[in-house]
């Protein structure tokens, strides 16, 4: 339960859109281990692939999330009540009722690529993090908001646990975080939009489904 909380933080730590189409690619390291992260979003559905390994496809309209492995080539589905089911779970693992605590702005600045940022540090009830954010990135409000509406529309309790977007100046292009023990960094390579077809948001043929396992108490 602790990897798939940490997953979701992750991927929705690095997941933007607004009405147009995007195309994102981040480069994460998690517990040592480097991967390429390229988020693709299209109204409500946002498409994941993290290196070769995993994709992840989900609606935020629906509540939907399918989960690809494709070296077994076996594909989850979690519908909107599942997902909720895993969720409610996991802030019994977290705790409830608690605000996070807001990122603190440092005064130091840095220029990651491209992005002149200023640094923003963070320390809560599950973890800590640093954060380097351009306040220049086009965008930036845009995208923050919506990155946050992502984040409560799939009920994640990490969302009421970690900083939301909108508590920053501007965007997040580089990040360093140490939840539940694990620790996790991406720095953006590229944002750019998109005119992207549906057909990136279906499943590939051949993959079989492999059942959920049923939750405690189910």
């Amino acid at each position: 339960m602790k990897k798939l909380v940490v997953l979701f933080a992750l991927i929705f730590s690095v997941q933007q859109s607004v009405q147009a189409d995007w195309t994102l690619v981040q480069k994460t390291v998690t517990d040592g281990k480097a991967d390429e992260m390229v988020i693709k979003v299209k109204g409500d559905k946002t498409r994941a692939d993290i290196g070769k390994q995993m994709s992840m496809i989900s609606d935020v309209a629906t509540g939907e999330i399918v989960m690809f492995m494709h070296e077994q080539k076996m594909m989850m589905k979690m519908n909107g009540d599942s997902m909720k089911g895993i969720m409610a779970l996991a802030g019994n693992l977290l705790g409830k009722g608690e605000s996070a605590a807001k990122p603190v702005a440092t005064g130091k600045l840095e220029k990651v690529g491209e992005h002149e940022t200023e640094i923003f540090t963070w320390s809560g009830k599950i973890g800590s993090g640093k954060f380097w954010v351009a306040k220049d990135f086009e965008h930036f409000a845009e995208l923050n908001a919506i990155q946050d509406k992502l984040m409560k529309a799939m009920g994640n309790p990490a969302a009421a646990l970690v900083p939301q977007n909108s508590d920053f100046p501007g965007m997040v292009v580089k990040s360093e975080m140490s939840v539940m023990g694990k620790t996790a960094t991406s720095e953006l390579v590229s944002a750019k939009q998109d005119v992207l077809d549906d057909s990136v948001f279906t499943a590939p043929e051949g993959y079989q489904e492999m059942k959920m396992p049923s939750l405690p108490g189910k």
